[in-house]
């Protein structure tokens, strides 16, 4: 902590030459020309020439003008120069052109508007080498730099590379090669979480390979529990549109088939799928914690289900038709069948284990279905999706308008008056779309029993409604 404030009160008054910003020199220039009274007329004729020079580099092509400054980066990234600090700490060539590559790296993360656009491109590989050579004097302090910035810095530029990063680091795990603590925990706890939240669909494949790729006994699998326990605290809307694979993996890891990796993970995963069911209300467990519900958070309307698990066979035991009555799409404003959106909201189990209740805010739905007694499920494991007992349409709360969307009216309760408008989603393409729902996913919804019949629907703590069933 003490080097990295002492880094920040130095950096942005001495940064290398070769790395700093161009409009940097200009301020600097500016402001020796404003403080220099004495010397306006010198000024002002290096002004010309630094106008001139201007004009001229306005006519370069834009990559002659980029590779003059990146080979000055490049130039001084790679210095074997050593300095004066280098010599007092008993450092070798080898050092300064390592201290060179972390100081470039948190410079491009930490003050991006002060430096060259192209740092970032240019010192990634070198820090993310630095990262793989398991050094103990700089790799922890590389992946420390490599996950603080790779969400506004790293990933855009080393997207692709993401999934073979996540496995490298699962297979210095995996044969024990990362000797110190302090890497470990620096490749495990910091790094490891940044990348998964970055690229979450990579993560959760290269996790579902190592089920069958390494032994049941290998710490890879709890790395990979505890992992996505980080994600799901750091990025919950990220992990969203995957709770079905994540419920997956985590049983996997529970699977009676499996002794060897039961026993070694059943603490982990539990403790995985507590904080999955705390966190997404999309998720949920009966009191028993015999069943186990799991509703797709984004869908097609006509499309969305749920997932009834039975919890000690780790086996799908029920699948819920969750789609759309009839006429929904209609009713809500000409939004197409087959458009992505947010689909179950919050899931609750009757306190007898034997009933789920799911609310839907796309729609103000809410629907009960009659799940029968245990015994009776693992004997039939039927998993044609069974339509809801009962559904009630959730009437308007205060705020509400006939002429508002369903989002404009759950924005005006809350008086943010930040929603997404399903008139404005035509033009946006999937991609857009889906970013824009996990933007604005709610995960405030909560229903809660009042009695054996009565359930409670609340959203921020605020109670918006009782029905009775």
């Amino acid at each position: 902590m003490a080097a990295r404030s002492l880094f920040h009160c130095a950096a942005s008054r001495a940064i290398p030459h070769p790395l700093r910003a161009d409009n940097n020199n200009n301020n600097n220039n500016n402001n020796n020309n404003n403080n220099n009274n004495n010397n306006n007329n010198n000024n002002n004729n290096n002004n010309n020439n630094l106008s001139l020079n201007s004009e001229l580099e306005e006519k370069l092509p834009e990559d002659v003008k980029y590779e003059k400054d990146d080979s000055e980066m490049v130039a001084w990234l790679e210095s074997f120069e050593r300095q004066d600090w280098i010599s007092c700490v008993w450092g070798t060539s080898q050092d300064a052109m390592t201290s060179h590559i972390v100081v470039a790296a948190a410079l491009a993360v930490w003050y991006p508007s002060l430096v060259k656009s192209t740092l970032a491109i240019l010192c990634v590989h070198p820090l993310l080498k630095l990262v793989m050579a398991m050094n103990e004097k700089y790799s922890s302090t590389a992946a420390e730099i490599l996950a603080e910035g790779m969400e506004s810095t790293w990933s855009a530029i080393i997207s692709s590379e993401i999934p073979q990063l996540i496995s490298d680091i699962f297979f210095q795990i995996e044969h024990n090669s990362v000797a110190s603590v302090e890497i470990r925990e620096s490749l495990v706890g910091i790094l490891l979480p940044s990348l998964a939240m970055a690229d979450v669909p990579s993560f959760l494949n290269v996790i579902e390979r190592q089920i069958w790729s390494t032994a049941s006994d290998s710490p890879v699998h709890i790395v990979s529990l505890m992992t996505l326990i980080r994600v799901t605290r750091g990025s919950p809307r990220n992990l969203a549109p995957y709770l079905d694979k994540v419920v997956n993996f985590i049983l996997q890891t529970m699977d009676p088939g499996n002794l060897a990796m039961r026993r070694i993970c059943l603490q982990n995963s539990m403790a995985t799928l507590k904080e999955l069911v705390r966190v997404f209300p999309m998720v949920a467990l009966n009191d028993s914690s015999t069943r186990l519900a799991v509703g797709d958070a984004i869908g097609h309307i006509n499309k969305s289900i749920i997932r009834v698990y039975e919890m000690q066979s780790m086996t799908n035991i029920k699948i819920l038709d969750a789609s759309g009555p009839p006429g929904l799409p209609t009713l809500l404003g000409g939004v197409s069948e087959t458009t992505v959106n947010t689909a179950i909201s919050v899931l609750s189990f009757s306190p007898d284990g034997e009933g789920l209740i799911a609310f839907s805010e796309h729609g103000l739905m809410i629907r009960w279905w009659s799940l029968g007694s245990m015994w009776w499920e693992k004997l039939s494991r039927n998993l044609v999706p069974v339509p809801c007992t009962k559904l009630i349409f959730v009437p308007p709360w205060e705020g509400f308008s006939p002429t508002s969307t369903r989002s404009s009216v759950m924005a005006s309760v809350m008086g943010n008056g930040k929603h997404f408008s399903q008139d404005n989603s035509r033009d946006l393409n999937e991609i857009d779309r889906l970013k824009a729902l996990l933007h604005n996913l709610d995960l405030s919804y909560r229903l809660e029993w009042d009695g054996g019949r009565k359930v409670l629907l609340k959203r921020h703590g605020q109670e918006l409604g009782a029905f009775q069933f």
